[in-house]
């Protein structure tokens, strides 16, 4: 007999008495975790000196959102003895916190460029100097319940980022940890540069590679006169001969020395398919614009079918025509030469716009 599964209330509680490992939840055990904390921080922020100097090493990047800004604060004060030793950049804001701290006489310490503030395009001045390969980490306090006006910076920044495979600390546990790493570097010189390698070297994610290849290709095929995305050229059909009817099951035969006459009819159908409503737009002037000789001559035009027109709407036209169709009706002055008022022959006008649309 299958056991009923727990609901999800009994699971979780039994999480919260499970092992401490899982989840510190009473006083003793968050008090322990705190005081763990406070030694690894007393040792990792203990004066030292670094093998390597500031200019040796690219920039490192401080950045906070406004809700973010007290923390970048206290983190900053705690882990100065690290920090100092980087060439700093960042927004403006974290760079006055910088500079109010640390001083700005003081010759061992080597400030980067200050950027100017996020909205304003500070990410985008940070993710300026990825590109230029000084840039060799990102601590950067993202406010996550906040909506920011320069969002696609920060998406750029972080993206980026990514394509340039360096250091990116998201918020102040993952900065903490890295802290470590980084004056554990420091105090080892070259033999610990692979523990930091976007400080030295230029870096790329495992997916440039393939996006470099797509984009060689693509290049390729616009240099050979195709598609950039053409597939390879395959292998050519050996040439049929002319006249020769080829049967494809229940299809009409083909002749490949002359043009089908399949496609011909279907091209003439095409044409002769123009619906009134094209013509009529195209009257209008909302589809088509005429010049003054094409349009002379439209006018000028004896057709065939002129037997076809009512003998009522006869008249003839002395017009002059103006520069567009989208003038009035058609940009034409008419007048007729008796004194009755008779009208343009739209019939006619139209079966002229259509033979001519059928030619072009």
């Amino acid at each position: 007999m299958s056991r009923r599964r727990e609901s999800f209330a009994v699971q979780l509680n039994n999480q919260r008495s499970g092992p401490a490992g899982r989840r510190g939840s009473t006083y003793a055990q968050r008090l322990s975790l705190a005081e763990h904390v406070g030694t690894a921080t007393d040792e990792v922020t203990a004066p030292f000196t670094s093998t390597f100097a500031p200019n040796e090493m690219r920039q490192l990047a401080l950045v906070a959102h406004n809700h973010m800004k007290p923390a970048m604060k206290q983190f900053i004060e705690t882990y100065s003895e690290i920090l100092k030793k980087f060439r700093i950049t960042g927004t403006q804001t974290t760079m006055k916190m910088c500079k109010s701290m640390w001083g700005e006489d003081d010759p061992a310490i080597h400030y980067g460029l200050t950027c100017t503030s996020g909205p304003l395009g500070g990410d985008a001045q940070i993710a300026a100097l990825m590109c230029m390969e000084d840039l060799g980490g990102i601590i950067f306090f993202v406010d996550p319940l906040s909506a920011h006006p320069h969002q696609a910076d920060i998406d750029s920044l972080l993206r980026l980022a990514n394509c340039g495979n360096i250091i990116v600390c998201p918020n102040p546990a993952s900065a903490s940890s890295m802290m470590h790493t980084l004056r554990c570097a420091l105090l080892k010189g070259d033999s610990a540069r692979g523990m930091i390698p976007s400080f030295f070297e230029t870096l790329e994610s495992p997916a440039v590679e393939e996006y470099k290849h797509q984009q060689a290709v693509a290049l390729a095929n616009v240099i050979k006169g195709n598609s950039p995305s053409a597939p390879a050229p395959q292998a050519a059909e050996p040439p049929k001969e002319v006249g020769k009817s080829v049967s494809f099951g229940t299809e009409k035969s083909v002749s490949f020395g002359e043009p089908a006459p399949v496609e011909e009819e279907k091209k003439k159908k095409e044409v002769a398919d123009i619906s009134q409503t094209t013509i009529d737009r195209a009257l209008m002037g909302q589809s088509m614009m005429f010049s003054d000789a094409r349009l002379q001559a439209l006018l000028n035009n004896d057709s065939d079918d002129d037997s076809d027109d009512d003998s009522d709407e006869t008249g003839e036209v002395v017009a002059v025509p103006t520069a567009k169709v989208s003038k009035g009706l058609f940009g034409i002055k008419t007048k007729t030469a008796t004194k009755s008022k008779t009208r343009m022959n739209m019939k006619k006008l139209g079966k002229s716009v259509r033979k001519m649309i059928i030619k072009d």
